[in-house]
Protein backbone atom coordinates (compact mmCIF):
# COMPACT_ATOMS: atom_id res chain seq x y z
CA UNK A 1 0.00 0.00 0.00
CA UNK A 2 1.46 2.95 -1.07
CA UNK A 3 0.57 6.20 0.47
CA UNK A 4 -0.70 8.99 -1.50
CA UNK A 5 1.25 12.30 -1.43
CA UNK A 6 -0.57 14.91 0.08
CA UNK A 7 -2.64 17.01 -2.38
CA UNK A 8 -1.34 20.86 -1.81
CA UNK A 9 -4.93 21.49 -0.20
CA UNK A 10 -3.65 19.03 2.57
CA UNK A 11 -0.31 20.29 2.82
CA UNK A 12 -1.43 24.04 3.26
CA UNK A 13 -4.18 23.13 5.47
CA UNK A 14 -1.72 21.02 7.79
CA UNK A 15 1.13 23.94 7.44
CA UNK A 16 -2.42 26.99 8.37
CA UNK A 17 -2.92 24.24 11.73
CA UNK A 18 0.53 24.19 12.51
CA UNK A 19 1.18 28.17 12.26
CA UNK A 20 -2.66 28.37 14.17
CA UNK A 21 -1.39 26.36 17.09
CA UNK A 22 1.80 28.21 17.36
CA UNK A 23 0.05 31.70 17.26
CA UNK A 24 -2.40 30.07 20.19
CA UNK A 25 0.75 29.11 21.60
CA UNK A 26 2.75 32.34 20.80
CA UNK A 27 -0.34 34.35 22.45
CA UNK A 28 -0.62 32.45 25.40
CA UNK A 29 3.06 32.80 26.00
CA UNK A 30 2.90 36.79 25.48
CA UNK A 31 0.00 37.15 27.96
CA UNK A 32 1.83 35.08 30.96
CA UNK A 33 4.79 37.32 29.97
CA UNK A 34 2.66 40.64 30.19
CA UNK A 35 1.29 39.05 33.61
CA UNK A 36 4.67 37.94 34.71
CA UNK A 37 5.60 41.65 34.11
CA UNK A 38 2.69 42.96 35.78
CA UNK A 39 3.41 41.03 39.20
CA UNK A 40 6.43 42.07 38.71
CA UNK A 41 5.61 46.16 38.57
CA UNK A 42 3.73 45.39 41.70
CA UNK A 43 6.28 43.91 43.40
CA UNK A 44 9.17 46.47 42.53
CA UNK A 45 6.57 48.84 44.16
CA UNK A 46 5.58 47.53 46.97
CA UNK A 47 9.41 46.55 47.75
CA UNK A 48 9.70 49.83 47.24
CA UNK A 49 7.24 51.19 49.13
CA UNK A 50 8.55 48.69 52.29
CA UNK A 51 12.50 50.06 51.67
CA UNK A 52 10.80 53.59 51.93
CA UNK A 53 8.90 52.92 55.41
CA UNK A 54 11.31 50.75 57.39
CA UNK A 55 13.85 53.66 56.46
CA UNK A 56 11.60 56.14 58.05
CA UNK A 57 11.01 53.20 60.69
CA UNK A 58 14.91 53.51 61.31
CA UNK A 59 15.29 57.00 61.48
CA UNK A 60 12.26 57.27 63.68
CA UNK A 61 14.32 54.93 66.39
CA UNK A 62 17.13 56.42 65.74
CA UNK A 63 15.79 59.50 67.03
CA UNK A 64 13.95 57.79 69.85
CA UNK A 65 17.17 56.40 71.06
CA UNK A 66 19.06 60.32 71.00
CA UNK A 67 16.15 61.07 73.29
CA UNK A 68 16.32 58.55 75.47
CA UNK A 69 20.03 58.67 75.89
CA UNK A 70 19.58 62.24 76.67
CA UNK A 71 16.53 61.26 79.16
CA UNK A 72 18.79 58.86 80.56
CA UNK A 73 21.74 61.46 80.88
CA UNK A 74 19.65 63.74 82.61
CA UNK A 75 18.14 61.29 85.65
CA UNK A 76 22.17 60.19 85.73
CA UNK A 77 22.79 64.11 86.44
CA UNK A 78 19.41 63.98 88.77
CA UNK A 79 20.85 60.98 90.95
CA UNK A 80 23.65 62.41 91.20
CA UNK A 81 22.82 65.75 92.74
CA UNK A 82 20.58 63.49 95.18
CA UNK A 83 23.80 61.64 95.69
CA UNK A 84 25.61 64.74 96.62
CA UNK A 85 22.07 65.99 99.19
CA UNK A 86 22.00 62.81 100.89
CA UNK A 87 25.85 63.14 101.47
CA UNK A 88 25.18 66.41 102.69
CA UNK A 89 22.68 65.78 105.29
CA UNK A 90 23.52 65.08 108.86
CA UNK A 91 23.87 61.55 109.45
CA UNK A 92 22.31 59.69 112.24
CA UNK A 93 25.16 58.94 114.15
CA UNK A 94 25.71 63.04 114.29
CA UNK A 95 21.65 63.63 115.54
CA UNK A 96 22.19 61.02 118.42
CA UNK A 97 25.29 62.90 119.13
CA UNK A 98 23.57 66.13 119.30
CA UNK A 99 20.39 64.49 121.04
CA UNK A 100 23.06 63.63 123.86
CA UNK A 101 24.36 66.88 124.26
CA UNK A 102 21.01 68.57 124.69
CA UNK A 103 19.74 65.90 126.89
CA UNK A 104 23.34 66.46 129.04
CA UNK A 105 22.57 70.34 129.02
CA UNK A 106 18.62 70.80 129.36
CA UNK A 107 18.40 74.37 127.73
CA UNK A 108 14.91 74.24 128.55
CA UNK A 109 16.46 75.07 132.12
CA UNK A 110 18.40 78.15 130.85
CA UNK A 111 17.76 81.54 132.01
CA UNK A 112 16.99 84.56 129.23
CA UNK A 113 18.72 87.20 129.57
CA UNK A 114 15.29 89.08 129.88
CA UNK A 115 14.03 86.53 132.75
CA UNK A 116 17.61 86.88 134.59
CA UNK A 117 17.08 91.10 134.60
CA UNK A 118 13.75 90.38 136.32
CA UNK A 119 15.23 88.50 138.49
CA UNK A 120 17.93 90.69 139.78
CA UNK A 121 15.52 93.27 139.84
CA UNK A 122 13.50 91.35 142.31
CA UNK A 123 16.50 90.61 144.74
CA UNK A 124 17.64 94.04 144.48
CA UNK A 125 14.26 95.41 145.25
CA UNK A 126 14.31 92.83 148.07
CA UNK A 127 16.57 94.06 150.19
Amino acid sequence: MQQSPETPDQSTLAISNVVNSLNRRLRVLEERHSQIQRKTGVIEDNMLHNDKKISDDVKNIGLEVKELKRDIGEIKDSIKMLVKEVQSRAKKEDVDVIQKYLDLWNPTNFVTNRELDKAVTRIISEK
